[in-house]
């Protein structure tokens, strides 16, 4: 920004001191083409200056980077470990594309990243790993980030209770998940970053994959640090979830229901009421302008019939569509919190 100012600053010298610019009503045609094409030098520099401050992407705006270190380990291997944050307002796909860098081809093989998280959702801290041979690949990771947006809702249905202090001569993070919805909850892995006494972060680490976590089921996880930096953990952070299959199954009490729900939201209580043959969900969009929910069902019946209620009464902005096999309803969501009754999906109403 400095040099471009300085630039016009000396070529509006140049100007006055060959006296092209006087000051009086009667300007020579000469004089008015050279402010005109000043005037136009300080606008494109404006321009300039101004897109400079611009995010260039969509994943330099909207994923941060917390922290970040790289070590080698036991096997010769560099890691590079950090923490990211989702700063924007979709969940988020994110992967590393070693296509993008200005590393030979030829490293592709060694290789390897991890994500500890499939779906990063906004403003949650994940951590990550990148290994390779060759330091320089990671030198250049920031440029490798792919972002990808999607529409899949977070279920808090699925509590993690754990002691982020390490236990034992192990130093291992320990707890239990419990699946207190109603529904099918597989293939889930708990993360964490691990900590120095001072903070520094050493190491990200994750659990073995849990198989399946059936409704009002709790199960305990173990995660061991690596040997090489066992003596230095003291505690965990950013212990998080991932469930790497999506959420697909509902227990309806005499069975289950097949469903496909997608939507930029915190989805909460999400469960089958037999009563009144209804699926019952809270749900929060995270754009605060609101979004929308795209629910699927399997069609029971051809002439099966159901509503949708948002906060108590029919929600008439609700698009149903049914083609014999499956019930489609498209429900838009205001801003912040609401209940969400779809009645009659089993034997409609």
């Amino acid at each position: 920004m400095h040099n471009d100012i300085n630039y016009l600053d000396e070529n509006l010298s140049i100007i006055k001191e060959k006296n092209l610019v006087k000051f009086h009503d009667n300007y020579p045609m000469s004089t008015y083409q050279v402010i005109l094409l000043t005037n136009t030098m300080f606008f494109i520099s404006l321009v300039i200056i101004l897109l400079s401050f611009l995010p260039n992407s969509y994943s330099e705006s909207s994923i941060s980077i917390l922290e970040q270190k790289t070590y080698k380990d036991s096997n010769g291997y560099w890691n590079l470990i950090g923490s990211l944050r989702n700063q924007a307002e979709t969940p988020v796909e994110l992967s590393f594309d070693i296509n993008s860098s200005n590393v030979s081809k030829s490293h592709s093989d060694i290789f390897k990243s991890i994500t500890f998280a499939n779906v990063i959702y906004p403003n949650s801290v994940v951590p990550f790993k990148l290994i390779s041979i060759e330091k320089e690949l990671l030198e250049n990771f920031s440029n490798m980030i792919k972002i990808k947006q999607v529409n899949r809702p977070m279920f808090s249905d699925i509590v993690n209770e754990y002691s982020n202090l390490a236990k034992g001569e192990e130093k291992i993070l320990s707890g239990t998940i419990k699946n207190t919805g109603s529904t099918v909850i597989k293939d889930i892995v708990v993360y964490a970053s691990v900590h120095a006494k001072n903070t520094t972060q050493l190491d990200s680490v994750k659990s073995d994959i849990i198989p399946i976590l059936l409704p009002g089921e709790e199960k305990s996880y173990t995660i061991i640090p690596n040997p090489l930096i066992k003596s230095d953990v003291y505690y965990y952070s950013c212990a998080g979830l991932d469930i790497n299959t999506p959420i697909t199954t509902l227990d309806t009490g005499d069975g289950f229901l097949a469903f496909d729900l997608q939507s930029v939201s915190l989805v909460s209580n999400f469960g089958y009421d037999s009563s009144s043959d209804s699926i019952i969900f809270t749900i929060k969009p995270y754009n605060p302008n609101g979004g929308d929910a795209l629910l699927k069902i399997p069609q029971s019946k051809i002439d099966q019939k159901i509503n949708v209620k948002l906060d108590g009464r029919i929600h008439s902005k609700a698009d149903i569509d049914m083609d014999g096999k499956t019930i489609t309803m498209n429900i838009p969501i205001p801003p912040n919190e609401h209940d969400i009754v779809i009645s009659g999906v089993l034997n409609g109403i």
